[in-house]
């Protein structure tokens, strides 16, 4: 099985959802709060994707990537 950069793989993620809009988002799980709107859901749905997509390398074989295997 391929060693992947995992500490890359979490700082790329965290790139993408520690951000002012990220915690916008989380605030709006509090109660009462006003639902998303139809942009917001698909910048959600884009960010989602990216994070999905950095993740999924950990499932594939041969991390279908290669941006997150470590060097030997």
């Amino acid at each position: 099985m391929a060693k992947l950069d995992y500490k890359r793989m979490v700082k790329e993620i965290d790139e993408l959802v520690n951000t002012d809009f990220g915690e916008h988002m989380s605030w709006k799980l509090m109660p009462h709060s006003n639902p998303y709107t139809q942009e917001e859901t698909e910048q959600m749905a884009t960010i989602l994707g990216q994070v999905y997509m950095i993740s999924h390398c950990i499932h594939c074989c041969k991390s279908c990537q290669k941006k997150y295997l470590l060097k030997k």
